[in-house]
């Protein structure tokens, strides 16, 4: 018969305990699924469908006051709707280059809010200047001596803000420009 030693049994005792400590250090790393809140969620989606619905709104003044003076207009991505009345000379203008313009601002109802004749032609470096974006954005599909006809929708002008009394908050502006 064959009766191991005490010394071989804490050693067999070892291994084993070291085994399974090594095992279980090997195990994966968990793949619990951790949940995120959805409030936060839920408390934006009213505001989102309220700007949307301002939108929409926005949008069908616009298209009512393009079908009563007929005026054809293309739109880019953003909203801003623009009609080149006469074409101008040379590339057009590129972010970083400085434009000065004569502008004519009123509302969809016809009111005059700004003009050069008042104010002095406006002087601006592209992208890099506090004008509205939807400025921004149509100075750049026209070149020197160019003019146009904008509709820039609320989220590209004064936006919620409005500007003083004159612009209310979420009102499209019309602008006529001509690129010096």
């Amino acid at each position: 018969m064959f009766f191991p030693s005490p010394f071989s049994f804490f050693l067999s005792l070892f291994s084993l305990l070291l085994f399974s400590f090594l095992l279980s250090c090997n195990n994966p790393p968990s793949t619990a699924v951790i949940h995120t809140s959805t409030i936060q969620q839920e408390e934006i989606n009213p505001f989102i469908l309220g700007n949307q619905k301002i939108l929409e709104l926005e949008n069908e003044n616009i298209e009512l006051f393009l079908k009563r003076y007929k005026w054809e207009m293309k739109q880019t991505n953003t909203g801003l709707r623009y009609e080149i009345v006469k074409k101008g000379v040379g590339k057009n203008i590129e972010a970083g280059a400085t434009v000065t313009l004569e502008f004519r601002t009123f509302l969809l109802d016809g009111k005059d809010i700004y003009n050069s004749n008042d104010a002095g032609v406006r002087q601006f470096v592209v992208e890099k200047s506090e004008e509205i974006a939807g400025l921004h954005e149509a100075v750049q599909l026209m070149n020197r001596g160019a003019e146009a006809r904008l509709i820039i929708p609320s989220h590209l002008a004064y936006s919620a803000s409005g500007d003083g009394n004159k612009i209310k908050p979420y009102q499209p502006i019309i602008m006529k420009i001509k690129i010096q």
